[in-house]
């Protein structure tokens, strides 16, 4: 399973804006040129996690984006989904609908517990952890140069 650009750029833009938190909000330009994510991207992705309250959009000379929630009250289940919709090791498994075999599916069941799985790990992680985790590996923040 591969997670998608839209998830690495939108938890990317929440670490920063993060770790922004105290300073109040973060222009578009500012968080697309020091995470080097194309703008018109971000700016979607970014306009979405509003739409769900992930983050807040303030207009005005002084706007830019700020966090809706605390960091600790934030898991990555409840992001990734927010950014991507629910995580899914097969595409027809979204519903059953979907899947030609599902009453014979010899696979369901396993994978079906598979992704059960991936989100109770996921949900046991919030945006706060890997912030503690970049404090102790502050090398790891800064994003690699091209």
């Amino acid at each position: 399973m591969i997670f998608s650009r839209k998830t690495d750029y939108g938890l990317r833009a929440l670490m920063y804006l993060a770790d922004r938190r105290a300073r109040g909000p973060v222009t578009l330009n500012e968080i697309a040129e020091k995470l080097m994510i194309p703008k018109a991207f971000l700016s979607k992705i970014l306009q979405q996690l509003a739409k769900k309250g992930v983050v807040r959009s303030l207009k005005g000379p002084s706007g830019g984006f700020v966090l809706a929630a605390d960091p600790a009250e934030l898991t990555m289940q409840e992001i990734l989904v927010e950014i991507d919709g629910p995580t899914r090791v097969f595409e027809c498994f979204a519903t059953e609908a979907d899947c030609t075999y599902s009453e014979d599916c010899m696979i369901r069941d396993v994978f079906s517990e598979v992704e059960q799985k991936i989100g109770e790990v996921l949900a046991q992680y919030t945006l706060a952890d890997f912030q503690k985790h970049r404090e102790k590996t502050p090398e790891s923040a800064a994003p690699a140069k091209p």
